[in-house]
């Protein structure tokens, strides 16, 4: 396997990492979403935490994850552009 190939590899691993915390982030911000509706119809007034949080990193991680996963062999080909020129 040469280098290249396994930077590819390693880019797409990255890249269905970053994709999956994104995921993470969206569905805690979801459930802290439906749990702040639930809270206040039920008349708690407490200090509820933020769901705008969770999206601020969820959506960015999920879209540059998709980019990276998705586009690994444009990542390659930037990084190893005059390796095959010998």
């Amino acid at each position: 396997m040469k280098p290249s190939e396994l930077f590819g590899v390693f880019v797409r691993l990255a890249g269905f990492l970053v994709v999956i915390y994104g995921l993470y982030e969206i569905w805690s911000g979801l459930d802290n979403v439906v749990e702040n509706v639930l809270a206040t119809s039920q008349g708690d007034t407490s200090d509820q935490p933020s769901s705008f949080g969770f999206f601020v990193f969820g959506i960015p991680s999920l879209v540059l994850g998709a980019l990276a996963f998705f586009f690994a062999d444009v990542i390659v080909r930037l990084a190893y552009r005059n390796a095959g020129s010998n």
